[in-house]
């Protein structure tokens, strides 16, 4: 039996992150996880924002991706990027390298699933593979249905998850993101290139749909995509945290001797569903409080004045993002004024906070369309949200 300060369950970009961090602070890290190496079903996409929490050199280049296609009903426009505003890496690669920079910080990496978890006087025991290893602290970086947040607190209920589901599209080799919204199951679908495949998927929350019904939205759309005919489609489907106000507010990200990082905690953004910038900070945020005094009040504080705060906005908006007047207004928005179209694209990149998103629009001067989009965005879910009693931006 090993001995750690810190045991560390899932080698995604959270736990990768937060077990590195750890280490490089002097402490023995364990991290634990029998997936790798995969390729993770997801878009690929990696925002400028979360880019920047990385090291230069510490990640192999993505493909940067200068147009996106915004699609909704029979109405398209195309948008384009600035220079280090999205990136595309298969997932494989991304996540293999943060796994690979924790090995070299001195992490003792097990490549196995962890089978049980006990604690007892303090320590947890966690056993994978024929191995068993001790700490006093457990870190759940294993996913919205990983068994670290089984074990400490309750698991995400349907309603508060979205169902993602769709196809890797072999052998296609394209340049444009497309983004469809789509009316009936409300929510998106997505076509990132990747290097080899084309990630494409279609996300809408999980008490409204199935897995079935996005798989047929997917696949209806990819029937009709040119870049798409003829090839090979691998079909995947998983579950993505999409926390409302309310559930954000009653969230426990951390406890007695555990804590939660990434979407094990919930930490995605409820609008666009991503969570790779929210998966690296907070990794880094439950390194940086596991050092100190009164570590998970720290780092439940910490998660809540930095991240909550923003996801509790994005979930206020929510609720006016996807009705179909809102999205068809937002392509004519797009395609007739190129101060809000900067603003979206700030948006998409996570380089605008909801924070400031609806003074940002009024101050674009455009501004007959920008209180039209924000009529149609914002009035309906502070409609709804207050009769849930919870608190708005």
């Amino acid at each position: 039996m090993e001995h750690f300060e810190a045991i560390v369950i899932g080698a995604g970009p959270s736990g990768a992150v937060a077990a590195r961090q750890l280490a490089h602070a002097g402490a023995r890290v364990a991290l634990i996880d029998g997936s790798h190496p995969r390729e993770k079903p997801c878009g690929g996409g990696v925002t400028g924002r979360a880019l920047d929490l990385v090291a230069p050199g510490e990640i192999p280049a993505g493909r940067t991706i200068r147009t996106v296609r915004f699609e909704a009903g029979r109405k398209s426009t195309s948008v384009q990027l600035p220079q280090g505003y999205l990136d595309v890496f298969s997932r494989e690669v991304f996540d293999r390298a943060l796994l690979d920079r924790a090995d070299e910080a001195g992490v003792a990496v097990f490549r196995q699933r962890a089978t049980s978890f006990t604690r007892a006087n303090g320590r947890w025991t966690v056993t994978a593979g024929t191995g068993t290893v001790t700490a006093s602290w457990l870190i759940g970086a294993d996913g919205a249905a990983g068994a670290v947040r089984k074990k400490v607190t309750r698991p995400f209920e349907r309603a508060q998850l979205s169902i993602a589901a769709g196809s890797y599209v072999d052998g296609s080799d394209i340049s444009e993101i497309v983004i469809r919204f789509v009316d009936e199951p409300r929510g998106y679908l997505w076509s990132f290139p990747r290097p080899g495949h084309l990630a494409v998927g279609t996300c809408a929350q999980a008490d409204a749909t199935s897995t079935a019904e996005m798989h047929g939205v997917t696949d209806r759309w990819l029937d009709q995509y040119t870049p798409a005919h003829g090839r090979p489609r691998r079909r995947y489907a998983w579950p993505i945290p999409s926390l409302g106000a309310a559930d954000l507010d009653a969230e426990r990200p951390s406890g007695d001797g555990w804590m939660l990082v990434g979407d094990a905690a919930g930490l995605v953004d409820p609008i666009t569903r991503e969570g790779i910038f929210f998966a690296v900070r907070s990794g880094m945020l439950a390194a940086a409080a596991l050092g100190a005094p009164d570590s998970a009040a720290r780092y439940a504080e910490a998660v809540r004045d930095e991240l909550h705060d923003e996801l509790r906005r994005a979930a206020w908006l929510k609720a006016g993002f996807f009705r179909p007047r809102f999205t068809s207004l937002l392509i004519d928005a797009l395609q007739k004024s190129p101060a809000i179209r900067d603003v979206m694209i700030d948006l998409v990149a996570g380089r605008q906070s909801y924070r400031g998103l609806k003074r940002r629009l009024l101050g674009t001067l455009e501004f007959g369309l920008a209180a039209r989009v924000i009529s149609q965005r914002i009035r309906p879910a502070r409609a709804r949200s207050r009769t849930a009693g919870s608190r708005g931006p």
